[in-house]
């Protein structure tokens, strides 16, 4: 049985001899000087050695300028498939741990499991009652989204699901030698088919792409890891509670791509439509294989289990029956339920042929082959027949995936931005003759007007196409289809219309309107996104407004009187810094609470996490955990973003665990855990948050020179022309600038030139300040007692950890104005030794992420094979910087291994987008 030392060695010697095999001996030979250099160096940082560590950069250095292009991309990849391997091989260990851990605890639960979770609140005293109220109004729901920070393709993952494949059962058992050499010949073959595949598309990835690959991972893993959560449940309730039955649908799945049309102009109708057909017809034939397959097994005679009369009711409505089916009915005499099967199976198959984008743009009536409720009805019927002998697992199991996915696997989000909506309605009013300045009134006044057109009948002269502009008449399009979609193949394709950017209640009455309008209002949940500081500070009173209209209560009422709220992680980081945006969104959090609650509309907050802790990364489960009292309550939705998605997702048992962890830390927090902030607590926030934002503001926004400096010390403008995404990098073409630059390759320019200034940039000061004012033991009560600021502490340690001041300074050399550049450079490095400090001082480690070994280990190991990527990535930007024509061949071939690096460095650090 290997351990993870053993793998990585293994993984490393293939890769090793597939280097030697595919491009030469003298290649390996060159990657592996360049690793032990950069070895060497952190060897020499390590022992304070200043020498050393100067000498082995600039022998580092020389070695990478000796490269030629070609050479350099072989040497990139082999260091950015490097990671892939040993990313696999940790997470192989990861899964033997669980398991070993799991035995040795049996027969007492696994840790933060909801086999534990349960016994745990019973022991607290949470009486049955409350369970069955906590259960019942569970809710979580899972949201991808297509952020390129980690742009795998879906064969490269396919091949790293079988490379990891092998390593669990390496893990598992002691193999005989033959199946050793057996598996090491397949990890051989695997990895060369990986090192001659192209990591990333030669063009940019269409939207669809990246839908297909979001769905990759639902048809992989969450088709199996949903249902056994649903199964957990039960079973947890079972044991300790067994008069409460779980809800029947509480953790599904939601995507934004292909709907997220922010910023985005490559989402279209016409690309929504085609989503929806991929996401409709993976859930088709997923149902259909598993019915072909019941309809052979469930093959009781009519006469020994006689099917109930819905069942034979909806078996008589079907004849005179197609071909298919009166042949099996003639073979298989007096069995009706495998003729049941197999007619839902010829439905589904008849689905799959249907040209859903043409219905979706075609007004003439139409009514989908079939529904989630004709499989749900005429399933739940056949399984209530069946003796309890024959409750097939796989019955059951299909049952529990119709009610988590239906036929839309999962629901599609639709986001637009806020002044692409008022600009759209206001040309339509124009030209309507209703209002000819609708655009420039403000929010209030467009408030009182919107009330007034929603109180009475549609207008007249609602044409297919309404708008004189592209803009308007796409806008008009998307909510005409959301109607027609909803008509024809039901409500639950569509998750929420969100509003990006929203400033006043006036930006939802807009999409109520234009949704009342089309004929798609009914039900539609309309949810607001704060992003901003300022909009999160705006948030209360914003829905205190909107609370007060009769035409919007209407509205809830037929959204069961549920308001969803979605909070933005990245645009408040890039307003205000770590500091000011973590605390202005629980407070944001705790006063959209009250506001509800004083209103007396049930809430869920939606959280926009991503990767790094400057876009509310980190672990879920103490994320979750740190939210606000009372702001949870059963209810959660949240984003999977970037590499979260495949470093989360890409195992199924690790899956299994995290999503555990995210449904106790709910549970958890539902129940009361976590004691509230008190008064002292909130003003020491609240005075730091302040400090911590004049300070980052004052570097970022009113330091002449840091835009410069941003763009030209960090791979900005390459990563803004790379195709790793089908959205552009800002929201408005042409503006590069940190208002309007998107917090993606804001937050992942500074990773991958190891700055990672937005996870910390303003901490250090803020809490020297408190310190210094003697506030320390009252850090110390902080840190120790409030959930919420030891999860911030703690991942600012991780943002700390994985930033490198002197892998940074070699991305500053790359600015023309070297003293300029120096002199923002040590300003970064100043406040980064303070936070360090100031963080340590806090959580009283002796070095960052002292509670957290496995982690700190691995990214001390890590740094070494990461540092040649970089070293190599300021190499290519020096050299395409320097090019007269950064459109030639030659400067393709550089993009080609900057792109390799990028790749490279964010398996390598993980959690950088």
């Amino acid at each position: 049985m290997l351990d993870l030392s053993a793998s990585i060695h293994l993984l490393g010697e293939l890769l090793g001899q597939v280097l030697s095999e595919q491009e030469s001996p003298a290649l390996f030979e060159a990657e592996e000087g360049i690793r032990a250099l950069a070895k060497a160096r952190r060897d020499a940082e390590l022992r304070g050695d200043e020498t050393g560590q100067r000498a082995a950069h600039e022998r580092l250095a020389a070695a990478v300028r000796a490269l030629d292009v070609d050479a350099a991309r072989a040497v990139a990849s082999a260091f950015a498939l490097y990671f892939d391997l040993v990313n696999l091989a940790e997470e192989a260990q990861r899964v033997h741990s669980l398991e070993t851990r799991e035995r040795e605890r049996y027969p007492a639960p696994a840790s933060e499991s909801l086999a534990e979770t349960i016994a745990a609140l019973k022991a607290r005293g949470t009486s049955a009652e409350q369970i069955a109220a906590l259960v019942e109004r569970l809710q979580i729901e899972l949201v991808l989204t297509a952020h390129p920070t980690e742009a795998k393709r879906r064969t490269i993952l396919s091949k790293l699901q079988r490379i990891g494949g092998i390593l669990r059962d390496l893990y598992r058992a002691e193999p005989a030698p033959r199946e050793r050499a057996a598996q090491q010949n397949a990890l051989h073959a695997e990895i060369t088919e990986l090192w001659l595949t192209d990591r990333a598309r030669t063009n940019r990835p269409a939207v669809t792409d990246e839908a297909r690959t979001g769905l990759y991972f639902v048809d992989n893993v969450f088709w199996q890891a949903l249902p056994r959560m649903h199964d957990d449940l039960a079973r947890a309730l079972a044991e300790h509670y067994p008069g409460v039955p779980p809800p029947a649908r509480w953790l599904t799945l939601a995507s934004w791509i292909g709907g997220d049309r922010d910023g985005n102009p490559n989402v279209t109708t016409h690309v929504t439509a085609e989503t929806l057909r991929l996401h409709r017809g993976l859930a088709v034939e997923r149902h259909r294989r598993a019915l072909q397959e019941l309809s052979r097994r469930l093959s009781m005679n009519v006469r020994r289990v006689p099917p109930p009369p819905a069942v034979q009711s909806w078996l008589s409505n079907r004849r005179p029956l197609p071909p298919h089916a009166a042949f099996l009915e003639a073979r298989y005499v007096n069995e009706p339920y495998r003729l049941v099967l197999a007619l839902l199976a010829n439905d589904l198959a008849d689905a799959s042929h249907d040209d859903m984008p043409a219905r979706l743009h075609d007004d003439r009536p139409h009514r989908a082959r079939i529904s989630d409720d004709d499989l749900r009805h005429t399933l739940d019927a056949i399984a209530t027949a069946l003796p309890p002998a024959l409750h097939d697992p796989d019955l059951q199991l299909l049952r529990q995936q119709l009610a988590i996915f239906g036929l839309h696997a999962a629901r599609l989000d639709i986001r637009e931005e806020s002044s692409r909506l008022t600009a759209a309605l206001a040309e339509i009013l124009r030209a309507l003759n209703l209002d000819m300045q609708f655009d420039a009134a403000d929010g209030d006044t467009r408030t009182r007007r919107l009330t007034g057109w929603l109180a009475v009948p549609p207008p007249a002269g609602l044409a297919p196409r309404l708008g004189v502009t592209s803009a308007t008449v796409e806008t008009w399009a998307l909510f005409r289809l959301i109607q027609r979609a909803r008509d024809v193949y039901g409500r639950d394709m569509f998750g929420p219309f969100i509003i990006s950017m929203t400033h006043s209640a006036a930006d939802i009455l807009t999409v109520l309107l234009l949704a009342q309008w089309a004929g798609c209002a009914d039900g539609l949940r309309i949810v607001p996104l704060f992003e901003t500081l300022a909009d999160l500070e705006a948030a209360p009173r914003i829905l205190s407004d909107l609370f007060a209209l009769d035409a919007y209560r209407a509205h809830l009422a037929a959204c069961d009187n549920e308001q969803v709220i979605m909070i933005g992680y990245s645009d408040s980081n890039k307003d205000g810094g770590y500091l000011a945006a973590n605390w202005a969104l629980y407070e944001a959090q705790a006063q959209i609470a009250c506001v509800c609650r004083l209103h007396g509309v049930k809430f869920t907050l939606f959280h926009g996490r991503g990767g790094t802790a400057a876009r509310g990364g980190g672990p879920a489960n103490r994320a979750i955990r740190a939210q606000p009292p009372g702001t949870v309550d059963g209810r959660l939705r949240m984003t999977e973003q970037g590499e979260t998605i495949s470093a989360r997702y890409a195992n199924a048992e690790l899956a299994h665990r995290h999503l555990e962890q995210i449904t106790s830390a709910v549970l958890l927090a539902s129940a009361g855990d976590g004691a509230p902030p008190d008064d002292g607590w909130r003003a020491a926030m609240a005075g730091m948050a302040a400090t911590a934002r004049d300070t980052y503001r004052a570097l970022v926004f009113e330091t002449p020179e840091f835009l410069a400096f941003w763009r030209q010390a960090t791979p900005l403008d390459e990563i803004s022309r790379l195709r790793i995404g089908s959205r552009p990098v800002a929201r408005r073409a042409g503006e590069l600038q940190v208002a309007q630059i998107r917090a993606i390759p804001w937050v992942f320019s500074w990773m991958q030139s190891r700055f990672n200034l937005p996870g910390w940039y303003g901490l250090g000061t803020a809490l020297q300040a408190h310190t210094d004012d003697g506030g320390l033991p009252a850090l110390h009560d902080m840190y120790d007692r409030w959930l919420f600021f030891r999860a911030l502490i703690d991942n600012a340690e991780m943002s700390l950890l994985k930033a490198d001041m002197g892998i940074a300074a070699l991305y500053t050399a790359l600015a023309p104005d070297a003293g300029a550049a120096a002199r923002t450079l040590e300003r970064i490095r100043a406040e980064y030794d303070r936070a360090r400090q100031a963080v340590l001082a806090v959580s009283r480690h002796a070095e960052l992420m002292q509670d957290e070994p496995v982690v700190q280990r691995s990214v001390h190991l890590r740094n070494p094979y990461v540092d040649p990527l970089n070293y190599i990535q300021v190499e290519m930007l020096r050299r395409l910087r320097a090019l007269a024509d950064p459109e030639s061949p030659e400067a393709d071939a550089i993009r080609e291994v900057i792109v390799l690096t990028i790749n490279g460095v964010a398996a390598g650090l993980r959690n950088t987008g």
